[in-house]
This record gives C-alpha cells, sequence and structure tokens, in this order.
C-alpha cells in the first residue's frame, strides 16, 4: 500500500499533460478556461483539482453535442429543421462541433449551414436553378421548392408577426444551470430591442480561419474578418447604393449598418461585406468618417451578422483613414468605464456592465466547478474591455470613438420604430450615451 500510494503521489508530482481527446481538455478549450501553455504552468495539485471539479459537466456537454449534431448532420432538412438549425449554429455553436466532433465534421455542417442560411436570405427574390441544385444533397425537395417560390420566406415572416416579442436573451449551449441564460454579447440587444443582435452565418473561410488557432487552444472571438491585406486600387469612391432605410409597418427594429464618409460624399451599407469591400478599394487616406452601427459590448461591435474587434477593425482601416479622421463604434460598451464621475449615467452602466459582464459570467463558471481564483482571472479585465482605445492603437493618427454606457436609440424601442419608419436604418441617428474617443491609444476630446 505504501508502495502504491508513493507512486501515485511521484504521478501527481509531474503534472497531468493535456489531452485533446478527453473530455475536460476539450470544455476548457471551448470555455478558455485553459490552453495547453497555461494547462502546463498550474501545479500539479491545482491541475487533478480542475480535472476533478468539470469531469461531471465535460461528460454532459459531450452528450449535448453530439445528440445535436447527429440530427443536424443527419439526412435533408424540412424547412423547420432548416429554420432550427440555421439560428441554432452561429460561429459559436459551429466551433463546438470542431472542437467536441472532429474538423472534418464541422467543416462539412458548417457547409450545410451556410449555404442553407445564404438560400434563406435570397428566398424573397427567389433562388435560381444553380442554387437549387447546390441545396439538394442539404434540404428536402419541398423546400427546396418551397424556397424557389418565396413560401418559405412569407410562412416565417407570418409566424414572425403572429409570435408575442419576448424581450429576452436566448438560450445556448453554454448552461449556466439555474442561474439563468447565457450571456451572450451578440445577443444581449435582445434585451434592447428584440433583434437577434449579432448572430449571423459564418462563411467557410471566416470560420476556418477562426479555427486555425485551435491547435494551440486559442478560441477567437471574432468570426467574420479575412485577415488578408487587400492591394491598394487607386479609384474613386464607389457610387453611391441604396441605404436601406425603407418605411416599414413593423414594432421593432432591425437597425444596423456601415456609414462611409469621403470628400465624393457620404455612403451607407446595410451588408458588411459589401462595405469592407467599398473600404478596401479606396485610395489611401480618402475616409474622412466611418460609423459602425449596430449592437456593442466589452471589446466587440455587431454591425448585423458581422463581428468587430479591435485588432481585425484596425486591419480593415489601416491606411485608409485621412489624418484626424473619425471611426465612431456606435454600440453599447465600446468604450471602457473610465474615470471616476458623478454622472448617473455613467454609475449606471457601470454597475450594469459588471453585473453582465463579470458577476453572472463569474458565477456561471463557479457554477461549472472552475476554481474561484480561475474564474475572477477570466473575467477580471474583459467586463470593462475599451474597444475604442485598442482600436486607435492600429489605427496611427485617426479618431477613433466608443461609448462609454450602454446606448439609448430612441428610433429602436418598440412602437417608436413603427412612428419612425426606421426599421431598417443603416445610420444610428440620436443615440443618448456617453462617448470617449482615442487617438493613438490616448483619450482626446469628442471632436
Amino acid at each position: 500500500m505504501l508502495l502504491a500510494f508513493a507512486a501515485g503521489a511521484a504521478r501527481a508530482a509531474e503534472g497531468i499533460e493535456w489531452d485533446d481527446n478527453r473530455p475536460e481538455f476539450k470544455l476548457f478549450l471551448e470555455k478558455k478556461h485553459y490552453t495547453r501553455d497555461t494547462w502546463a504552468e498550474l501545479a500539479p495539485a491545482d491541475q487533478n483539482d480542475a480535472l476533478k471539479t468539470v469531469e461531471k459537466t465535460a461528460l454532459q456537454r459531450q452528450k449535448d453535442v453530439e445528440a445535436l449534431y447527429a440530427q443536424a448532420a443527419a439526412g435533408k432538412w424540412d424547412a423547420p429543421q432548416a429554420k432550427y438549425f440555421t439560428d441554432r449554429y452561429d460561429g459559436a455553436e459551429l466551433k463546438a462541433v470542431y472542437i467536441w466532433i472532429g474538423g472534418t465534421e464541422g467543416h462539412a455542417l458548417m457547409n450545410k449551414v451556410s449555404a442553407v442560411r445564404e438560400a434563406i436570405s435570397k428566398a424573397a427574390a427567389g433562388i435560381d436553378e444553380a442554387e437549387a441544385v447546390r441545396l439538394q444533397p442539404y434540404l428536402q425537395p419541398k423546400t427546396i421548392s418551397d424556397l424557389r417560390s418565396a413560401k418559405f420566406v412569407a410562412e416565417q415572416m407570418k409566424q414572425k408577426a403572429a409570435a408575442k416579442p419576448k424581450p429576452t436573451v436566448s438560450q445556448s449551449g453554454d448552461k449556466l444551470g439555474k442561474l439563468g441564460p447565457k450571456l451572450d454579447e451578440a445577443k444581449l440587444g435582445g434585451l434592447y430591442d428584440n433583434s437577434k443582435g449579432g448572430k449571423g452565418g459564418a462563411d467557410s473561410g471566416a470560420v476556418a480561419a477562426d479555427l486555425s488557432g485551435l491547435k494551440n487552444g486559442k478560441v477567437p472571438l471574432s468570426t467574420t474578418q479575412n485577415a488578408t491585406a487587400a492591394k491598394t486600387i487607386k479609384a474613386a469612391a464607389p457610387a453611391a447604393i441604396d441605404t436601406g432605410d425603407k418605411k416599414s409597418k413593423a414594432w421593432t427594429s432591425d437597425a444596423y449598418g456601415i456609414t462611409i464618409e469621403t470628400p465624393q460624399g457620404k455612403q451607407s451599407f446595410r451588408d458588411s461585406k459589401a462595405a469592407e469591400a467599398a473600404i478596401k478599394a479606396m485610395p489611401p487616406g480618402s475616409i474622412n468618417k466611418i460609423t459602425l452601427y449596430g449592437h456593442g459590448s466589452p471589446g466587440m461591435q455587431t454591425v448585423g451578422p458581422a463581428t468587430y474587434e479591435a485588432e481585425d477593425t484596425a486591419l480593415l482601416l489601416k491606411g485608409k483613414m485621412a489624418k484626424n479622421g473619425v471611426v465612431q463604434f456606435s454600440g453599447c460598451n465600446t468604450s471602457s468605464i473610465g474615470d471616476s464621475t458623478l454622472n448617473p449615467a455613467v454609475g449606471l452602466s457601470m454597475v450594469a456592465r459588471r453585473l453582465l459582464y463579470f458577476s453572472l459570467p463569474y458565477f456561471q463558471d463557479r457554477a461549472d466547478g472552475i476554481p474561484a481564483a480561475q474564474a475572477k482571472q477570466q473575467w477580471d479585465k474583459g467586463w470593462n474591455a475599451d474597444l475604442a482605445r485598442d482600436t486607435s492603437a492600429g489605427i496611427k493618427g485617426a479618431i477613433v470613438c466608443g461609448y462609454r454606457t450602454f446606448g439609448l436609440v430612441p428610433g429602436r424601442l418598440p412602437g417608436l420604430t413603427k412612428l419612425m419608419g426606421n426599421q431598417e436604418a443603416t445610420e444610428p441617428g440620436v443615440v443618448a450615451g456617453k462617448k470617449a474617443c482615442y487617438q493613438d491609444g490616448k483619450e482626446v476630446p469628442v471632436p
């Protein structure tokens, strides 16, 4: 017995190696609790304790992902299944498939979801024969026929109109247990205007780029940016396009967009990819101001289905901004709280932000069995991240602004949307909130 105890103690002193195939390590990777490198830095006793605390949670998470994947991957979807799975599988859930099931399976499901989601978005105008052929491996013949005749979209819109709005944050695969729904930044917009926030499709290039970091135990947050710099094309600014500012009878708003101001004029885009293409085609130093309008949270801004963080925003705009040009993140909490102030709006936002982005996620981790010190380290800085400041450090000479507070946009409030007729507005209009601006990483007056 003494020899067995001594042998066990010796193994514990050597530490436990990272195992990509073990459920506990997959859970660590998905939740970003540890990477291979940070795991190696833990003391052997702490490693053993961490594995024990998440053992049951990891096994349950594996069962949940496998069960949902089996339903999504098998057979051809009918219309309800297409709606359910394209709504369900956003970037985070697709990454879970890559982690828990495998890269080949994740890529195949990503292609399926992307193809169907794209078809649904085009269905109002009708899909052509080539697109119908592409959907044959994924959808039942009747569903394809409905998409071609736009019946699918009409039915979905009818169901949406009949449903009573419920301004709550939707549930996710990451369970908070008894504490409530997951606090996904992009879905917090639902509390405000019943929209789906930044949830949306991820194309193969975007997800593949994000998943390239999984080998090193890193799961990036952004699922939309391409890190390849485009060659400068000397050309005039693209011709103005339809801004999407349409009248609507809807009671709630789905407003978001990117507005670019140059010496040639102002253009607004609802499609973020079209906006990015226009930016890449512009001459150096040609943008006087750009406004990204959507939902925000500490360290990120959404524009419809697209997500922008400091690094990828700086990469997109590097060299394109005029000297002292302005980048405006028009989303909640896109700057830090800042120094002490008597402003009650800032005080209320600080309390709410601390609760939403630190306290509840901290208790979520504790409920999952994560040690208190590790959970605190995970959320201690993220709740007050400063997207505007960090972006400004990567765009020399430009002024980058964000909001220290939650922003109130009257045009998004239920009821006012109908009166103002700005369901699909691409510009924010009035935003009630406190701004903060930075230039080269240092705070400057609001221009």
